[in-house]
């Protein structure tokens, strides 16, 4: 009884153990490389451009105010011996109110050039979550993984799905 009952047991369990085996072969993954997958879609450099074209005017009167502060302060490094000290302070005080006026402006467009930058890429990401289930289903792949965050795969049994997500979403 005892002999049958161990017997039944190894039985039992290299039954299970097989299924498992069996479906650990069955399962499908998938990776891809988000990096990659960034800079090889159009939609980056196009979103780049608009950017660009979008904050130009604003950017351009930045520069010239830094171009102007910076003829300034070397003015003053030039001058400054051969000045009087009445004109060392207003020339310091003009300085001063151009660099405040340069952090005043630069602060705010910094910050909406990066919400406007979020969302473009928010957009993009949309893209990009919606190609990889598309290519997964396709596929019929159990699990897609980014290459980032895993450790160690084997790239004989683990397909790099990048190129096919980049082409989809370049398609869109």
């Amino acid at each position: 009884m005892k002999n049958l009952f161990k017997t039944s047991a190894m039985a039992l369990m290299a039954t299970l153990m097989m299924g498992a085996s069996a479906s650990a072969f069955a399962h499908k993954v998938g990776l891809v490389d988000m990096q990659s997958i960034y800079g090889k879609l159009p939609q980056m450099a196009e979103i780049e451009q608009t950017l660009k074209s979008e904050f130009a005017e604003r950017r351009q009167e930045l520069e010239k105010l830094q171009g102007d502060l910076r003829f300034e302060a070397e003015k003053f490094q030039r001058e400054s011996a051969t000045m009087s000290e009445e004109q060392q302070n207003a020339l310091r005080k003009k300085i001063q109110t151009m660099q405040k006026a340069l952090a005043d402006k630069g602060r705010p467009l910094e910050q909406e050039i990066k919400a406007r930058q979020n969302q473009e890429l928010a957009k993009v990401q949309k893209l990009i979550i919606d190609a990889i289930e598309e290519v997964a289903k396709k596929g019929k792949y159990d699990e897609v993984r980014v290459k980032d965050t895993t450790i160690y795969f084997n790239p004989d049994k683990v397909s790099d799905l990048s190129d096919k997500i980049v082409e989809v979403v370049s398609k869109k």
